[in-house]
């Protein structure tokens, strides 16, 4: 992959993110969900130069966690870069899977795929460095027990009527600020 597929582009975009999770079918195979992180501002240069000369992989890290809101459940999956000594790059991914079928699906796909891909871009969305790492059964077992959290939850505030992912997504949402702005705690 040269440059990340249109799709991926457009949610980018269109979402204002500088990171995602997304299905992509790679190597003419099954559909997995892989991570993209753009790099496009002055702030990530020294990231786009670190990652830009690398032969070899990276140390990345993912964590999910569900957040259990009034209106609705919150998948935070939190991942990490460390390209450069004491300054990981970071970001978080948020997912409503209880209103969103594609959310659904992308976690239910990486509680079953046995790896998962990473793919930096610079600010034209070139491809600079990917590599992927095996997602071992803990993890696939940490993806699905998040999902099934999510699910639980989402079924009971339907129930009282008071459901709204977007007002939940607007509220985990808030907590946020670009890197280096001293951002607030993310869990709310």
């Amino acid at each position: 992959m040269e440059v990340f597929p249109t799709a991926v582009r457009k949610a980018m975009v269109g979402q204002g993110t500088e990171v995602t999770c997304l299905p992509v079918q790679l190597d003419a195979g099954q559909w997995e969900g892989a991570v993209f992180f753009h790099l496009a501002g002055e702030e990530s240069r020294a990231d786009r130069e670190a990652l830009a000369g690398r032969s070899g992989p990276v140390a990345v890290g993912m964590e999910a966690e569900t957040l259990e809101l009034a209106g609705a459940a919150v998948v935070a999956l939190r991942v990490e870069v460390h390209a450069r000594s004491g300054d990981p790059l970071a970001g978080e991914i948020l997912l409503t899977p209880g209103a969103a079928r594609a959310h659904f699906d992308l976690l239910q796909g990486l509680s079953q795929q046995s790896r998962l891909c990473w793919f930096f871009g610079d600010p034209a969305h070139r491809v600079i460095h990917s590599q992927q790492h095996a997602l071992e059964a803990a993890h696939r077992e940490e993806l699905a027990a998040v999902l099934q959290e999510a699910v639980e939850h989402d079924a009971l505030v339907r129930l009282t009527g008071r459901y709204d992912a977007d007002a939940a997504l607007a509220e985990v949402a808030g907590h946020y600020g670009p890197r280096g702005e001293g951002r607030a705690e993310t869990r709310p």
